[in-house]
């Protein structure tokens, strides 16, 4: 501030340079020394705003992260700030004195739970001896009674509550600081692919032929090969052969004291695979020497020189290696030189060891077809019909497996070869050269047949040859292979039977709008609220995702299931609730991949999965609805009877109207406070009546006279004309569910047994007969996304292959019922048992607080909600989400949308300023505050 005038100080004394513009000097002046005076202050002022919110946010957020929760240890105390240098341990009954008294247990109060005038009771007999009794909750109980009977001073006189008083009754200097605020909320599509699937169950077996010729291609590549001279070689027997130096014999030389000279030429091919090499023996009379490449390696035991004529034919085995001569290719030279008196012999022999899978380079089977295998393994598996055969029309090897190989002259056996491709039960061996099959094998089982609820049924090849539905279709549909489970395995190792389970679902973009806030100021007040410091928001902004746990919350409010306690007195117990239980379902896939007769199909063309959906946020509406009237409204009471619509047994449409009594006020969207019970009734007639109407002309139109009549009838008699048309009784008077000729009955008591009946009808059309009544309704849930699958199992097998299969599945109420099982109960150590037994229990109450949110992933349900037009996106937000929309005329609750007579439902804004028209708040207010300080004695 005196810096400021200072400045403005010198700037005065400067006017008189600027006399000629005097005035607009001064203006320009003043202006100078305000803005220079007021800056400063209001910079400073809304940083110290600023760096304290900082210093508060981030003291929190310390504090935030250093807390920890008290452990209680299971022995009556707690341990206070674990793991910390504050760890400290504090009794339980210090904490709550009378948790251990003999006097109260837990089963008194639950024996409470709906006994209205026991609460009461309970409550008055607990305030009479909290009056008296000796203990710390009758010390607290006590004080708070003595307090509120002490006299209390009159407040209205006090300065602090005057002034407060004088700046309600005139807020505008205050609110001149922040008039120059503005709120601007900006708004951003983002859009996230999710995938929602459509599993088909496909049957996959192999195919088999009937003859088929394996050949079995051996090629070994010789390891020595004779040159020239005097020798030859010969196997002697595996991985081992025998190189002569001469010619074998007896007394073939005579002579008086002749020199004989054997020589003879080898080429080593593989020298690698030569593993030793021995100078083995040596026959000569009567003396001699061995030669390779002219060096010398063997003198005879009789020497060289001395006498010749020794009388004595030498046989020895030096022993001699020689593999240095071998451990090369190329030429090699032997020589053996004999002295001979009188009649005899010389000659030698090397004898070599190699590792024969050096030599072969080919070793192979070759079937004369690409599914020849099959016909093997299918003979020997003995699932092909008698007479099947399997021969080896050419084995060189003798009684020993083994035989020379003409070529290389080397010899092989059965252990140095491939595995023949037929098991070892046959007995033939590696060494056959080629193998004739041939049998009649089917894998389609037909003329098998079975006897069910539906009746006796055979198995019967296709119309046309071609299966309805084949792995191969489903690929070439652009589904993706998610698993495969083989039902039948035999000795072959063979998989004969695999149901393998695709996806033919499809990709959703699930439209979202992320919004974001920010205020701009103007005035004097440069920031406000949370513009002034940054807040880590633990809320989502993303109303997609905001939408998904709505629905969880109201579903599980829809889709609960308790135990009776006592079923006398109707009492239920509590720590029995479940959400979202589901029921075990199976179909069955029965014969081969011609013959097969698959209950497990899900046809197209069923009422599908947008409307199961509109009508379970149809019914999620009007159970908000009811369930904010007043809780002695008998309009409530008679909701609450059949709250879990989905579990409700009988005619819930006529319970329904028959407990209804007064008001509808909130139901009916007016500002009157009460209906007479004929409009109540009249409602839910109208709204039962076009519902019902609307499924049956659906039914008329799409599949005709038949099915129409099968499930509708009116006043008895045939509901359609044989054109699909409602008849004139129909349209009058109105149709049911059964009746008449009608085959539905009156199981239709909820929305899941409803849609999945008329679903039913509709497949009978499309699925083959041989289904039974409760494959039919697992047909209906599984299009509906209700159930999970579990697997598959084999029922029944024909010759150890599996020819009648179970799929297994847990089905819900609600596909969001479904996903969430499917992402808690993992949580929670839970599974969904075996295909064989399964368990589909629900989601107990007591365990949803271990459940951690924040993993629970509802895209897939978010998706559906897209799929079906139920989500709103950037270009319809407009459209569904205005107030008259979701609670007005174009609300579902809007009685004129099912023929009532009204004057139409106004939205909830209207509704609050109606009710609050001729309310006076302020004098409300304060007569409020005269009361308050009036209570009590003065």
């Amino acid at each position: 501030m005196a810096l400021a005038g200072l400045l403005c100080g010198a700037v005065m004394g400067v006017r008189a340079l600027f006399e000629p513009q005097r005035c607009l000097t001064q203006i320009l002046s003043a202006i100078l020394c305000v803005t220079l005076a007021w800056t400063p202050f209001g910079v400073s002022w809304a940083d110290a705003i600023q760096a304290a919110g900082r210093d508060g946010q981030q003291l929190g957020q310390q504090v935030l992260g250093g807390f920890a929760f008290p452990v209680d240890t299971g022995t009556g105390s707690l341990t206070l700030n674990p793991g910390t240098a504050q760890e400290s341990a504090i009794s339980i009954g210090t904490l709550f004195p009378d948790t251990n008294s003999a006097s109260t247990t837990t089963s008194d109060f639950a024996n409470l739970y709906g006994n209205n005038p026991g609460t009461l009771a309970a409550g008055l007999d607990a305030q009479t001896a909290l009056n008296g009794e000796t203990s710390f909750t009758g010390e607290a109980y006590r004080t708070l009674i003595d307090n509120a009977h002490q006299s209390h001073p009159d407040l209205q006189a006090d300065q602090i509550w005057q002034n407060g008083d004088q700046v309600f009754a005139d807020f505008t200097p205050w609110a001149q600081s922040f008039s120059d605020c503005t709120t601007t909320t900006t708004q951003t599509d983002t859009l996230q692919s999710v995938r929602v699937p459509d599993y088909q169950l496909c049957l996959r077996q192999p195919t088999v032929p009937q003859s088929c010729t394996a050949t079995h291609q051996v090629n070994v590549q010789p390891l020595i090969r004779f040159v020239s001279g005097d020798g030859g070689f010969s196997s002697c027997g595996p991985g081992c052969m025998d190189l002569y130096v001469g010619r074998v014999g007896d007394d073939y030389w005579e002579s008086d004291c002749g020199l004989f000279t054997w020589q003879v030429k080898y080429e080593v091919l593989h020298p690698e695979a030569i593993t030793s090499a021995t100078l083995e023996y040596v026959k000569y009379d009567d003396h001699t020497r061995v030669y390779y490449d002219n060096q010398l390696i063997y003198t005879g035991s009789s020497g060289w020189f001395g006498d010749c004529e020794l009388y004595t034919s030498w046989n020895e085995y030096p022993n001699t290696n020689v593999l240095y001569a071998f451990n090369s290719s190329g030429i090699k030279v032997f020589k053996e030189e004999t002295r001979v008196s009188g009649r005899g012999e010389g000659y030698s022999r090397i004898r070599l060891r190699y590792d024969l899978s050096k030599l072969i380079t080919q070793d192979a089977w070759s079937w004369s077809g690409p599914n020849c295998q099959n016909l093997a393994n299918a003979i020997t598996d003995g699932i092909c019909q008698t007479g099947s055969q399997l021969n080896c029309t050419n084995d060189p090897a003798n009684a020993s497996s083994c035989y020379v190989d003409p070529t290389s002259q080397v010899m092989v056996c059965g252990s140095d070869l491939a595995q023949a491709p037929v098991a070892n039960s046959t007995g033939i061996r590696n060494t056959c050269m080629n193998i004739q099959a041939a049998g009649n094998c089917d894998l389609n089982q037909y003329g098998q047949c079975w006897t069910d609820s539906a009746g006796t049924h055979c198995l019967e090849p296709p119309a046309n040859g071609i299966p309805n539905k084949s792995c191969t279709s489903l690929e070439t549909q652009g589904c993706s292979f998610i698993k495969g489970q083989c039902t039948s395995v035999l000795a072959s190792g063979t998989c004969w039977d695999s149901v393998d389970t695709y996806d033919c679902g499809q990709t959703v973009g699930i439209p979202a709008i992320q919004s974001n806030t920010q205020q701009q100021c103007a005035g004097p007040i440069r920031c406000m609220g949370e513009d002034c410091i940054s807040v880590n928001r633990t809320q989502s902004q993303d109303f997609s995702k905001a939408v998904a746990l709505l629905n969880s919350a109201q579903q599980m409010a829809m889709d609960l299931h308790c135990d009776y306690a006592n079923a006398d007195l109707q009492q239920k117990d509590p720590t029995t609730c479940q959400v979202f239980q589901g029921k075990p379902a199976s179909c069955k896939m029965v014969g081969g991949a011609l013959s097969l007769v698959d209950c497990c199909e899900t046809p197209s063309g069923a009422m599908g999965l947008g409307r199961y959906i509109d009508l379970l946020i149809a019914t999620s509406q009007m159970d908000s609805a009811v369930m904010t009237m007043d809780s002695t409204s008998a309009i409530r009471g008679a909701w609450e009877t059949m709250r879990t619509p989905f579990t409700l047994a009988g005619d819930a449409w006529n319970s329904f109207q028959a407990d209804f009594a007064s008001t509808v006020n909130d139901l009916v969207g007016t500002d009157m406070l009460s209906t007479s019970d004929i409009a109540s009734q009249g409602l839910l007639d109208s709204l039962k009546g076009e519902l019902m109407k609307s499924v049956a002309e659906w039914i008329g139109k799409t599949f005709g006279e038949a099915a129409g009549n099968a499930l509708f009838s009116a006043g008895g008699q045939a509901a359609f004309d044989a054109a699909g048309n409602l008849t004139p009784a129909a349209q009058s008077g109105g149709v049911q569910l059964g009746g008449g000729a009608a085959v539905a009955g009156q199981l239709l008591s909820t929305l899941m047994t409803a849609y999945t009946v008329v679903m039913i009808i509709i497949m009978i059309i499309q699925i083959v007969y041989s289904c039974e009544e409760p494959e039919y309704e697992l047909a209906a849930k599984k299009q509906l996304k209700v159930c999970t699958d579990l697997g598959t199992y084999c029922e029944s097998k024909v010759a150890g292959v599996c020819w009648v299969r179970k799929e297994s599945y847990c089905c819900y109420n609600s596909p969001l019922a479904r996903i969430l099982n499917e992402q808690i109960k993992p949580q929670l150590g839970m599974d969904f048992g075996t295909p064989e037994s399964p368990t589909c229990t629900g989601i107990k109450v007591a365990d949803l607080d271990r459940v951690d949110w924040t993993q629970v992933n509802l895209d897939e349900w978010l998706a559906i909600l897209a799929q079906t037009g139920h989500l709103p996106s950037a270009a319809n937000a407009a459209s569904m989400l205005n107030l008259d929309q979701l609670t007005g005329t174009g609300s579902r609750l809007n009685p004129q949308k099912y023929g009532a007579t009204s004057s139409g439902r106004q939205d909830t804004l209207t509704r609050t300023q109606g009710r609050m028209t001729d309310l006076d708040v302020p004098t409300v207010k304060r007569q409020s505050e005269l009361e308050g300080w009036g209570m009590g004695p003065q």
